[in-house]
């Protein structure tokens, strides 16, 4: 069940990174000689050996760890950020909050199990996460101690951004060889972070503040808007904003939709007017429309494929993160309101834009010192 999307994504990734920036990659059982990528040749399923450009280790648990040991814990200091492109599975005991990345061979890495690895690195390290894998959503728990959703919040800057809530699968896995086909989460999101997207094609419309600069938060409402698959998207401050601050949806529904708009970011109001249109939702009531249609007593039973529901579940959890922002800055709640404030900093950061900048001040330093 290895697809050859898995390797395109890494490869994608890959590419976008300054070549002299460092990095890790680990892929299937880490040789290059195995036929380990599944793809759809006609009719046939074939396999094939990986064709990365680099591959580092396997993705087992011992792969995982000697690369932790060995680069992570050797740059300490360093920002790190950490792509999955895979599979993964709820948690077997059916705790969703502690769900895992599939490994290669049987097993998984669990939310709780990145906690204590994440532990071992200082406080001072930011931490960047964007995680394409079904049910990845529950990873977002790494914003709390112990990856427990009742933790204490933990200090280090960490942000994430997932391609499904905890109880939902995501897109992207498929045997297809042509990528003008993928339409997964991750795709978007790198593309409108970088400005290319997976064919080489530049990517505009995403710099929905006009600071000519993307952020993360941005490319994350540009794929909220554009992806037109059954995913519905997570990021770190929708689960920060849902553990603290208590107000019921039947509240949170009832808020006119104007009023969201004049509260929301540039990003959250390009992406809540795009889904809304695209949905056909009209007045000011609006979010109240979307969730009953969803939720209420004739909403029947959802299916996980259907786009349309899809879109619906992204224009009402947006509005809701909207409304409850609105709720903690009132809230006089201080020391909450600046963990929540420096959450949406670091989620509006370009970590591509800083790795080139820094690998850019890097090569000028060696110049210098080179006359």
């Amino acid at each position: 069940m290895n697809q050859v999307a898995i390797e395109g994504h890494v490869r994608y990734f890959q590419s976008l990174l300054p070549a002299t920036v460092e990095r890790r990659v680990l892929f299937a059982d880490g040789r290059r000689g195995t036929r380990s990528v599944q793809f759809l040749d006609g009719l046939h399923m074939r396999y094939r050996a990986p064709r990365l450009p680099r591959i580092d280790g396997a993705t087992t648990r011992l792969g995982f760890d000697a690369i932790w040991r060995r680069f992570v814990h050797a740059r300490p200091a360093d920002p790190l950020l950490l792509y999955f492109a895979g599979h993964g599975s709820p948690d077997p005991g059916q705790d969703l909050d502690n769900n895992v990345f599939d490994l290669w061979g049987g097993g998984g890495l669990s939310v709780r199990d990145l906690a204590a690895r994440m532990k071992e690195l200082p406080d001072g390290t930011p931490v960047v996460l964007v995680m394409a894998q079904c049910y990845s959503g529950s990873f977002a728990n790494l914003l709390f101690e112990g990856g427990r959703p009742d933790g204490e919040l933990v200090e280090r800057d960490i942000v994430g951004f997932f391609a499904a809530t905890r109880d939902r699968p995501a897109s992207g896995c498929t045997p297809e060889i042509d990528e003008a086909d993928y339409t997964d989460f991750s795709s978007f999101f790198f593309a409108a972070l970088s400005g290319v997207d997976r064919l080489g094609k530049r990517v505009d419309g995403a710099d929905y503040d006009q600071n000519q600069l993307v952020g993360m938060n941005e490319a994350f409402a540009y794929a909220l808007l554009h992806q037109a698959t059954g995913d519905v998207p997570v990021a770190t401050s929708d689960v920060f904003l849902r553990r603290f601050v208590n107000k019921p949806d039947h509240e949170t529904m009832a808020t006119p939709y104007s009023r969201v708009l004049s509260w929301s970011t540039p990003a959250e109001r390009a992406a809540l007017e795009g889904l809304s249109d695209a949905l056909g939702l009209r007045g000011e009531h609006r979010l109240r429309a979307a969730y009953d249609r969803e939720f209420g007593p004739g909403a029947g039973r959802r299916d996980v494929e259907d786009a349309a529901s899809a879109h619906r579940l992204r224009f009402i959890r947006l509005a809701k993160s909207v409304v409850l922002a609105r709720t903690l800055r009132q809230s006089g709640h201080r020391a909450r309101i600046e963990r929540f404030e420096r959450l949406r900093a670091a989620e509006a950061r370009n970590p591509l834009v800083e790795a080139r900048a820094a690998s850019q001040a890097r090569q000028g330093s060696r110049r210098r010192a080179a006359r």
